[in-house]
Parts: structure tokens; sequence; C-alpha cells
């Protein structure tokens, strides 16, 4: 019989018998920080690059998992990250994160961005909530007043900048062949990594800059007539591209509820919350299959692949309607139908998942199963978020 106490048990045996082990054998002993490559065929690279969103996310994700398990070798290899993540990946001169190191940890793409900062956050106030250290809220501190400083101004937040935080073109988030000056997606895990925080250190400023972020989000990036995120802005927060990322869209969808939840705000609340709802549903209707959510739509034509964070985002999505709303048993119908495509399709021998399959099954072997954007935090955050709501 499926019951979403079951189906909770399931996401922490994969937590703790398939993410997180093939995270733990990547560990860097001579190095530091985490191989930075493993390709498409499982091969590591203990020369690849290391990616400081990377480092972030390891980071995130065994702080968060020690901070709900309290077993030894998730703080272990939080601490291992944690120190990479200080030593190596800080700009000591001018501040701020670099954004790519190489294999050996030395500094190699110098220039700073917005959403590399925000997950130094996030991380940070993470693993200072896990440990108590209060060295790590302070660096987290840090970049947010750096984030606040030099990249905020009344419309939200601008991209990417030189590392002594000049101008710079977007190269980073921007594709389709545009260039964006503002995006969806690192305003989104803005406002995540802030959440955060501002549970961390229950500051005034955090309160205000996380409202503010909730706002923009809601208000000037949310297209109300076709129930979605704009993806891509020009500097005064006009689109620029007709696509409909339905992974973030879902993801936005219970991230700007935890979002509002931590700040207690009641008017808030009331003014998101069609926006939360009108998002998943919009996702649920256009891309939720009996395989799996399809990744986006480009110009009213959809692409059908199946990429491994949007799975893992709808399922977390899935909860958070039902945990709000009911209707729970066409809920547990839709988790089971997405776990099973996981498993049969997604999950791979050495318990990663395949970055990418196609509409006839088969993975996109090119891609990495580790690397600058392939990370344990999707899949991971996912087993925990259900793990919380359901156990």
């Amino acid at each position: 019989m499926k019951t979403f106490s079951d189906f909770s048990d399931q996401m922490e045996k994969m937590l703790h018998f398939q993410i997180l082990p093939f995270w733990l054998q990547l560990i860097d002993r001579e190095h530091g920080g985490y191989y930075g490559n493993v390709n498409g065929e499982g091969i590591i690279d203990t020369l690849g690059k290391k990616g400081v969103i990377l480092h972030s996310r390891i980071l995130w994700t065994f702080s968060e998992a020690y901070r709900r398990t309290k077993r030894p070798e998730y703080l272990a290899a939080a601490d291992h990250a944690y120190s990479f993540l200080i030593q190596q990946a800080l700009d000591r001169e001018y501040g701020g994160l670099f954004w790519m190191l190489d294999g050996e940890g030395k500094p190699l793409e110098l220039f700073k961005h917005s959403y590399n900062q925000a997950f130094g956050v996030y991380a940070l106030s993470t693993y200072f909530l896990a440990t108590g250290k209060k060295e790590a809220l302070d660096y987290a501190m840090g970049l947010f007043n750096l984030l606040e400083q030099k990249w905020r101004d009344d419309k939200g937040y601008l991209e990417q900048l030189t590392r002594d935080f000049s101008p710079m073109s977007n190269g980073e988030l921007s594709e389709n062949g545009i260039i964006a000056e503002r995006t969806m997606n690192t305003l989104l895990h803005i406002m995540e990594a802030y959440t955060v925080l501002y549970e961390a250190s229950h500051n005034a400023d955090v309160k205000k800059a996380l409202t503010f972020s909730v706002r923009q989000l809601t208000r000037e990036m949310y297209n109300a007539s076709k129930q979605r995120l704009e993806v891509f802005f020009d500097r005064d927060l006009t689109s620029l591209l007709d696509l409909h990322s339905y992974g973030h869209d879902i993801e936005a969808s219970w991230l700007i509820d935890r979002a509002v939840d931590v700040l207690g705000d009641a008017e808030l609340k009331e003014m998101t919350s069609p926006v939360s709802k009108a998002l998943y549903e919009h996702v649920i209707a256009c891309a939720y299959t009996d395989r799996g959510v399809i990744y986006e739509c480009h110009d009213g034509r959809d692409n059908t692949q199946r990429d491994w964070w949007v799975q893992a985002e709808a399922i977390v999505g899935i909860a958070n309607d039902c945990m709000k709303y009911g209707n729970r048993e066409d809920h547990l119908d839709k988790l089971y139908s997405l776990l099973d495509f996981l498993n049969s399709e997604i999950i791979l021998p050495s318990g990663e998942w395949a970055w990418t399959t196609f509409e006839d099954g088969h993975h996109d072997t090119g891609r990495e199963l580790a690397g600058p954007w392939k990370c344990p935090y999707h899949n991971g955050r996912m087993c925990m978020e259900i793990m919380s709501r359901f156990t």
C-alpha cells in the first residue's frame, strides 16, 4: 500500500545509500575540496576544475544532512567543504567568492557573480545552523553585505561583475542567444539564501532584503497572464525571451512559500500564495507526464527532455502543495509516479542521477555526473524536504 510515510522512508534510503555515498567518494584529500568533474561514464577527473558553486552546494548538502541526522561522516564532509571554501575560494583582497578554481584549488576564473555569492550565503548560513560556528555566520553576513552593496539597486540584483566589481557581461547565466542583465534564477536563489540567513541571524537588514526579493520575484518577474515567471531580463526588467522554465517555476512555488513562512508576514503571504499556487498548477498542467516532468517551453515549443533537477524540484513542489491544499491521494499518486520514473530511468548504478534523459529513454552521456553545475543539492534537498514533511 502506498503511503506518505513509506515514500519518506524511500527518500531517506535514497539519501543515505545512493546520493551522499557518491559524493563522499569525491573528497580530494590532496588539494582540498571535492573533485570537480565526473564525466557521464562515471570517470573521475582528479585534476578537473573546481566550481565554487559546486562546493557551496556540497557544503550546504552535508551541513543540512548533519543538521538533520547528526551522522558524524556528514559533519566531516561539511567541515572539509567549509575549509576549502573559506581558505581557497574566498577573495582576500577584494572580497567575495571566485567563480572557478583549478584542480589544485588555485583561483582560475576570478570574476564575481551574484548567483555564486548567494550560494555562499546559503551554504555558510546552513553550516552555522548545523555546527554553531559563529565564524561561518560572520562570513555569510559578509557576503550578504557585499551583495547588497555591489549588486543591488532599486529593481533587484545585477549579475556578473569583474573581480573588483566593475561591470561585466553576464555570460554565465545567459542562454538562447541573449545576454541578460538580470535573471529570475539569480533572484530566486538570493531569496532562498536570505531565507536561511534570516533563520540563522534574525537580522533586521536581512529581513528587509528578503522581503524585497520576494516582492520583486512575485510582482516584477511574475507574468500573471501566462502564470509563469519570466526568465531573462534587461536592466529595466523587460523580459527578453519567451521561455517557460518548468523546473524553476515549480521550485519557486515552494521556495516562495518557505520564504514567506520564515518572514511571518501575513500580508505578504496573502499576496504571494496565489502566485505560488498558480506556478505549481501551471507546471503540473503543462509539463507533468507519467514519465517525469519535461524541461521547458521556448517560443511555444516544448523541450521534452527530462533533466534530473527538474524531477527533484517537482517532487518537493507536489509535497508542498499537498501539505497546503490537500487532495492527498492525487498528490501521492504523482509522487510515486515520479519515484518510479527516477528508479527506472534517471538513477544510475552509482547512485547518482543522469543529467538528461530523452523521450526515448536514453541518457545524454556527454553531460557530466559531477561538475560546476551538477551537484547533490537538488536531489539531496528533495530527500530531506520529504523526510521533514512526511515523517
